[in-house]
């Protein structure tokens, strides 16, 4: 990590666990939550790197995928969000970290990941509550 911070999930990961226990519609709930992020960070990584003179073309190599998996009775609900491999998504490496010929003038998209953390944990928390107390 260039920029040198990092995001404690725990607290959220902790959260998501008990709220697994507490109800089978979560998941439906859940997976809107993390689409909602997934698409708030791709807008933004979109956005940024839009508004680059050089690299704007990038801007729509940037995607998102959602993936779940279930194991033991556990299922785990993720979202995979920045560049396509392949034109015009390959440039967003030189966009964000750069080469010895130029590049890094687009911000690390950590930045954007933990803009929306708030927002995912509040609408975890929002989860829980509604799940419990109905």
């Amino acid at each position: 990590m260039a920029d040198g911070f990092t995001l404690d999930m725990s607290e959220v990961r902790t959260a998501i666990a008990d709220m697994r226990a507490v109800d089978g519609r979560l998941n439906s709930w859940v997976t809107d939550s993390v689409e909602r992020g997934a698409v708030n960070i791709k807008n933004q990584l979109r956005d940024e790197m839009g508004q680059s003179r050089h690299f704007r073309g990038a801007a729509r190599g940037i995607t998102y995928d959602l993936k779940s998996s279930h194991s033991a009775g556990v299922g785990t609900i993720a979202a995979e969000i920045g560049p396509e491999k392949g034109k015009p998504g390959s440039l967003a490496n030189i966009a964000y970290f750069g080469t010895s010929k130029g590049g890094g003038t687009v911000r690390n998209p950590e930045y954007a990941l933990a803009e929306e953390m708030p927002r995912f944990a509040q609408a975890m928390a929002d989860l829980a509550e509604k799940a419990v107390f109905g």
